[in-house]
């Protein structure tokens, strides 16, 4: 079990590494959207939505397509999302003031799409990034369950930290504390990761397990019926009043998004039409269930109630299965539990370098070993990249067109971490980079605020809401990396510690090496 848990780790410590931290920015992505464009904090608070004009002012601007989604305005965002996707061609997106459904310039910054894709699927093509991901979901599952089973000192475990011992009991204690105390919530992560990351490869075999091998059956319990085109169109029924009976067919529930298919528009008397088979689909969560994952189907021209999907009530497997979703993208709770998250996800970062860092020093391996450069290069060289790239962004508002702004983004992003992945094999110092690099990321942090402040007028201290909210936490990051450079030990000090704990009992080395 030691030597599995320590393979699995150094197999797919980078790997995993990547896919941990770029989930701290992919959970908060609208968070990050909201604040990183001024347009969107300066649009006047949102109005109840309105279906029926928001269809309307998707005919005005010629957003006339047939199978669409709109996304209302939710807790922090003011705008509403018209989006029509397509396999061949980029999406069609468009946002609407929540206020006064008038059409708005989206975001240059495609930056929080960018940390999502990164978690997500890598920036693969579809679907082997995901399925690459998902592996090391269970990679990491398998690397827990076999840190929980050799730790047979936990309670002991949860408060040692012995920081002027040598080296390795630093490492080693530092491991056991981020592994136990991040326990709950990156088992929680892994687990859901990997059902997500795989769902492609293990969809028939859920289906299997609860329709009878039906996948069909099973797509069209999960995600509703799909619209029947007969070629007849009549009149919409009232949009705004199916939106007003989901307080009856689907109480407490919050509706997050809204599947239209079928509808046409008439030139030639300029209104609305559907189908006979049209279809308007209302999806979202349930405010007060774990497994929350709730559709409504209705058909556009009737207004008929023609398919409800809902966990609640079912079997222990199916309701399993409804909670992995909200668990892994915190789709319940409040902000404070993101945090949770997010700090749970940093913690399990630490966990894979220390990891990483153990294992080698075990083999008497030091800064110079392959391994170490390229776990500085990639795992060091993502968060650096991370922060030069909101500072970047930011500096691209007032730098670059906003046709260029996101191309020049992904440039950055990907020449700053190309840089710091081939540093380490140039500088022979890996200690000194590594101290570098934390120094670098703080610096990229506290420059995101104050480029903010001078182009848009934002400080911190006058701001408010989401924005401050961001900023805070952007503040909190530099903070932390500036902690992380004061306490990390020098190369001197680590000699001078291994020279002093040299008459160390063996016993307690002996510990050491089996953590």
């Amino acid at each position: 079990l030691y030597s599995s848990h320590a393979w699995i780790g150094i197999i797919s410590g980078i790997l995993l590494f990547i896919v941990t931290f770029s989930g701290i920015p992919a959970l908060f992505d609208h968070e990050i959207e909201f604040w990183q464009y001024p347009a969107y904090s300066e649009l006047d608070e949102k109005k109840p939505f309105d279906l029926e004009q928001s269809l309307q002012t998707a005919k005005a601007i010629d957003f006339t397509y047939d199978n669409f989604f709109i996304q209302p305005a939710g807790e922090i965002n003011k705008h509403i999302t018209l989006a029509y996707f397509t396999q061949d061609k980029e999406p069609d997106i468009r946002y609407l003031s929540a206020n006064n459904y008038q059409e708005f310039p989206s975001s240059p910054s495609e930056i929080s799409h960018l940390f999502s894709h990164l978690h997500t699927d890598l920036h693969l093509p579809n679907p082997w990034g995901r399925y690459l991901v998902g592996l090391s979901g269970m990679a990491m599952l398998l690397a827990i369950i076999a840190g929980i089973i050799i730790h047979v000192k936990w309670r002991k475990e949860f408060v040692m930290l012995r920081p002027k011992r040598s080296w390795r009991l630093l490492l080693t204690d530092q491991h056991k504390l981020l592994g136990l105390w991040s326990l709950p919530f990156t088992f929680i992560l892994a687990f859901t990761g990997t059902i997500l990351g795989l769902l492609g490869l293990i969809s028939p075999i859920l289906a299997l397990a609860a329709f009878n091998g039906d996948v069909e059956k099973a797509t069209v319990a999960v995600l509703g019926p799909t619209a029947e085109v007969t070629g007849e169109y009549t009149p919409v029924y009232p949009l705004n009043e199916l939106w007003h009976r989901l307080e009856i067919d689907a109480p407490d529930t919050s509706m997050e998004l809204i599947q239209i298919s079928g509808l046409k528009l008439l030139t030639t008397k300029g209104t609305l039409a559907t189908d006979r088979g049209g279809i308007i689909k209302f999806s979202g969560y349930h405010k007060n269930k774990l497994s929350n994952l709730e559709s409504i189907t209705y058909n556009l021209s009737t207004g008929e109630k023609i398919h409800q999907g809902s966990f609640i009530g079912k079997g222990p497997f199916q309701r399993v299965f409804a909670t992995v979703t909200p668990l892994h993208y915190v789709l319940f709770g409040d902000v404070w539990l993101k945090v949770c998250y997010a700090l749970s996800a940093l913690a399990g970062c630490g966990l894979i370098l220390t990891g990483n860092m153990l294992w080698l020093h075990r083999r008497g391996h030091g800064m110079a070993h392959w391994l170490s450069k390229l776990t500085l290069g990639i795992c060091g060289g993502l968060v650096v990249s991370t922060s030069l790239t909101l500072a970047l962004s930011q500096a691209l508002y007032g730098l670059a067109s906003p046709e260029e702004h996101h191309h020049l983004e992904e440039l950055g992003f990907w020449g700053f971490w190309l840089l710091t992945i081939v540093l380490p094999f140039i500088f022979k110092d890996g200690f000194s980079l590594s101290h570098y690099f934390l120094r670098i990321t703080a610096a990229g942090f506290v420059a995101t605020l104050v480029i903010d402040g001078f182009l848009h007028g934002r400080w911190i201290w006058m701001s408010e809401g989401w924005v401050f909210n961001v900023q805070t936490g952007i503040l909190f990051s530099a903070l932390l990396f500036i902690y992380l450079d004061w306490k990390m030990p020098k190369q001197a000090t680590i000699r001078k510690a291994a020279e002093s704990s040299s008459n160390v009992d063996d016993s307690e080395f002996d510990n050491a090496q089996a953590s």
